[in-house]
């Protein structure tokens, strides 16, 4: 996962599976605080941790690969020290030097569950190929009966082939905090989730696969997170909490804003994934129909999978983007529609700010402001649609007529090159023309539970 995601919440979505070192969540390499409850279980600190793991990658080093390992699963060796220990692992989750649990070193962890039944694997992956960084897991400790306990680790690659790392306990947990903590909640943490469910249905298989996600109580159903599978068709082919509806075809369904969000889907796991909003009834609330950011992807050319967080306007729209698209307005209140779209036009002006610029069109449709597509200006586009064949302008056009809004629609996004979804906010500004601002929907650390 990115950096800066918050250390409390513990993600369960996928992840290397250790024995002394299962992750629920990659998190940021700043040095998280320790929490004051726990401070007198643990002598050891955040930095003698680090020490520890740093030095062992210096021996690598020096040492090479084989004696490495020798002297990590060595239960006798230098890299043993009271509590802490060395263990390593490839970039397959294959455990390569353990020196508590010998009979694991050889063997794939992939998708082996941490203490409270998730996968984990992905996560800690990305940590460890990014260099270095902290995470958070769930591990029964030996030494404390087996007690399921929180326990910190970090973690360094090698090189290109292998990384290692270490841990210490922070104390027992509670099964039900944990599992309402850890539930994943951005989009990044959704595509490493639906990432997860294609590799296991690569290594065991469509049958396997699809009986797995089928299962409410197994490795991809996390809290209202789940996995859902369906063909090029649009058949339902797994449903965890709608089992009924296995072998619906889903194509011509729209959901409650009247979008064939399937169609959507299919066209997006044929173009090798994205994200998409529409809205879906909530099993967690008593199938309330909310929104919901999915992502989807193939698993072959018969079928793909999903999953998706629910969510709302006020996460999708935060107070930042809500505040620009308001000073736009004041802006035009106060120095008048001329001077206000030549700033808008300005692509070095003031309301061109990082990711974010200001549009403005007319009821009719036509462009008034567009900063960096200065040939579209004066241009009519009431009838255009997206990549989806949503009629994007006249959505614009009538969120704003009720005052102001969220949008969303498909364009261009010109730092990739690449089609994605677009999440704006707009207003009317004086009965007779309507102003906005949009943001890419990519993987980032964004907390979109609501």
């Amino acid at each position: 996962m990115k950096p800066g995601f918050s250390l409390v919440i513990l993600s369960a979505v996928l992840a290397l599976l250790l024995i002394a070192a299962g992750c629920t969540q990659p998190l940021s390499t700043t040095v998280p605080s320790t929490p004051a409850m726990i401070g007198a279980v643990n002598m050891t600190t955040n930095e003698t941790l680090v020490a520890f793991v740093n030095e062992a990658v210096a021996y690598a080093h020096t040492h090479g690969r084989e004696a490495a390992l020798a002297e990590f699963s060595n239960p006798t060796g230098s890299f043993v020290r009271g509590e802490l220990y060395i263990y390593a692992y490839d970039f397959n989750s294959t455990t390569i030097a353990h020196p508590v649990s010998p009979e694991k070193i050889g063997v794939n962890r992939l998708y082996e569950p941490d203490a409270f039944g998730n996968l984990y694997s992905q996560g800690i992956i990305d940590v460890a190929k990014s260099g270095s960084g902290y995470v958070w897991l769930y591990y029964k400790n030996p030494v404390h009966n087996n007690a399921i306990e929180k326990k910190l680790g970090y973690v360094a690659n090698v090189d290109d082939d292998w990384w290692l790392g270490s841990g210490v306990y922070y104390g027992p947990v509670d099964p039900s905090v944990a599992s309402s903590s850890d539930a994943p909640s951005t989009t990044q943490e959704i595509r490493d989730f639906v990432d997860s469910a294609a590799a296991y249905a690569g290594m065991y298989g469509k049958d396997t696969a699809l009986a797995t996600f089928s299962n409410t109580s197994g490795p991809f159903t996390n809290g209202d997170l789940y996995i859902y599978a369906l063909d090029y068709s649009g058949a339902a082919l797994a449903l965890p909490y709608q089992p009924q509806l296995v072998d619906t075809n889903f194509f011509n369904l729209q959901d409650a804003s009247g979008r064939y969000y399937t169609r959507t889907e299919i066209q997006l796991a044929e173009e090798g994934g994205g994200y998409l909003l529409f809205q879906y009834p909530d099993p967690a609330r008593n199938y309330t129909v909310r929104y919901k950011i999915s992502y989807v992807r193939p698993v072959d050319d018969t079928y793909w999978v999903g999953a998706g967080i629910y969510t709302s306007e006020d996460k999708l729209v935060d107070q930042e983007h809500r505040q620009f698209v308001a000073d736009a307005k004041s802006y035009a209140t106060t120095h008048g529609k001329d001077k206000a779209l030549a700033e808008f036009n300005n692509p070095d002006g003031l309301f061109t700010r990082d990711d974010l610029y200001i549009f403005a069109d007319d009821y009719n449709g036509t462009v008034l402001a567009w900063p960096y597509r200065p040939d579209q200006v004066g241009i009519n586009r009431f009838n255009a649609t997206d990549a989806m064949g949503t009629h994007q302008i006249q959505a614009i056009l009538n969120t704003a007529r009720t005052g102001n809004g969220m949008v969303d629609y498909y364009t261009v996004n010109p730092a990739t090159n690449t089609t994605q979804l677009k999440i704006s906010y707009v207003t009317d500004v004086d009965g007779t023309w309507v102003l906005g601002a949009g943001r890419y929907i990519e993987p980032d650390t964004v907390n979109l539970r609501g």
